[in-house]
């Protein structure tokens, strides 16, 4: 067998299954064992291997979301990483050579405009008002590039890198990736509850723990990909549910509240477009609601830790005062706003190490830290991803829209999409993904199941 043969089984591996379930073992095993800093070193290395062996996006894809499963648990581990220093100029060179084998390609998507706004809209806010020490923090200038001209360079080279492949449905496989990221949160989950038992001595409730945003947010990024999958087989439309009462058990407020939302759309989606599972969309629905209805009290005594904190002025305090700063940060310098690097917002949340102070709500961001710079740029940029979607209508691609609807929602009470990783780096390949990753075969999947046709 020669190079060329060996390569190719290696490639046909990081496509299979089988590499998806060692994937999923071994960061449960990883979660078990209390590993999550090793085992985020460990990923990340196996990450830069399969970049060096592959061009295919789906693999590394899969390392990426499992991967940020379990290191959402690393609570202040910043300086614990950077013991883990030899790591970068290994993925250096494994990245090198990826770029080798394979030419990079870069294109101008449908998206390329509206990121072009937002990143110039990134780079100018504060112009006039922030002081030189804010704008040129390390920590300032690394959000202003990740979340600017970064994202343009990726999605450029992910427009002229992403395509649909002959080989398996891209669709499919990404939606068999996102529900195995719900299994994966949910042994996060088991393992948190489990080794927090002492807490639960008077019965059954919700469990603080540090990573419940993180947590609840992965978990609505992957709910629509349940109900892609129910599509064909219905038994995934149950995990979807599933997904929201995992959503609860994180915790999360704005899970909660903006779950059962996104719960809501996928529901009337799959009842609007499915017609093959209509009645049974209609029952579960019906059932769903006489048992909430039936066991509404053991529902509220159980989720009183996070309906208490949703409730106390004092948990809401903070991010009240931080929109009421967002307007005053806006009249401030209206044009340019204050600039995402401004760090006069502490004294109301006084942010970690590292860290820059968020207003912790995507509208409050724009405007408060670019101006009607930003209003402009991102109401354009989200403009053109209705346009895409639009140009592209098919199943997976209002899937994986309804996806994005749903950070777009978390990110009304957290950073969200000002989060360059994983968040935004997902939202911007999402759109790549609409525009092109569907083969004629997906295309055809939404008029079949309207049809009331087995896709």
């Amino acid at each position: 067998m020669n190079r060329g043969e060996i390569l190719e089984k290696i490639k046909k591996f990081l496509i299979s299954d089988w590499f998806t379930v060692i994937l999923l073992v071994s960061a449960a095993g990883v979660v078990f064992s209390g590993s999550e800093i090793i085992g985020t070193i460990i990923f990340v290395l196996t990450f830069g291997v399969t970049m060096a062996l592959t061009n295919d996006w789906m693999p590394l894809l899969q390392i990426i979301m499992f991967t940020t499963c379990f290191a959402i648990r690393c609570k202040n581990s910043f300086s614990t990483f950077l013991g883990y220093w030899w790591v970068v100029p290994i993925m250096v060179v494994l990245i090198v050579i990826h770029f080798v084998r394979f030419k990079a390609k870069f294109s101008k998507g449908m998206c390329f405009k509206g990121i072009l706004a937002t990143s110039l809209a990134v780079t100018l806010g504060g112009v006039g008002i922030i002081t030189f020490k804010e704008y040129f923090f390390y920590t300032s200038i690394f959000n202003v590039f990740m979340l600017g001209f970064a994202m343009l360079i990726i999605y450029s080279y992910m427009s002229g890198t992403l395509k649909a492949s002959n080989e398996y449905s891209f669709g499919e496989k990404f939606s068999k990736m996102m529900v195995c990221v719900i299994c994966l949160l949910a042994v996060c989950l088991f393992e948190e509850y489990f080794s927090n038992r002492e807490l639960l001595t008077d019965g059954f409730e919700i469990v603080p723990f540090q990573w419940r945003n993180n947590g609840a947010t992965m978990l609505m990024l992957a709910m629509p990909f349940a109900f892609y999958l129910s599509a064909k087989d219905f038994g995934f439309f149950f995990l979807g549910i599933l997904d929201y009462v995992l959503i609860l058990f994180t915790g999360s407020r704005g899970g909660m509240l903006f779950g059962i939302v996104e719960l809501i759309i996928c529901i009337v989606a799959m009842f609007v477009l499915d017609k093959r599972h209509r009645p049974a969309i209609a029952a579960i629905v019906g059932v769903a609601l006489v048992m909430t209805a039936l066991t509404y009290r053991t529902w509220i005594d159980m989720m009183s830790y996070t309906l208490l904190r949703l409730i106390d002025p004092d948990e809401n305090s903070i991010r009240l005062q931080l929109i009421s700063r967002g307007i005053e940060d806006f009249k401030a310098n209206p044009i340019f706003g204050r600039g995402i690097g401004y760090m006069g917002n502490r004294d109301v949340h006084k942010s970690a190490d590292f860290a820059l102070c968020w207003y912790h709500c995507s509208p409050v961001q724009i405007f408060g830290s670019f101006g009607v710079c930003g209003i402009a740029a991102y109401g354009y940029l989200i403009y053109l991803r209705i346009k895409t979607l639009h140009r592209n209508l098919t199943f997976f691609n209002i899937i994986i829209f309804i996806s994005y609807i749903g950070l777009e929602l978390m990110s009304l009470v957290n950073p969200g999409i000002f989060a360059p990783f994983p968040y935004l780096f997902l939202i911007t390949i999402y759109f790549v993904m609409i525009e092109k990753c569907n083969n004629d075969a997906d295309k055809k999947v939404l008029s079949k199941i309207m049809k009331g046709e087995k896709p």
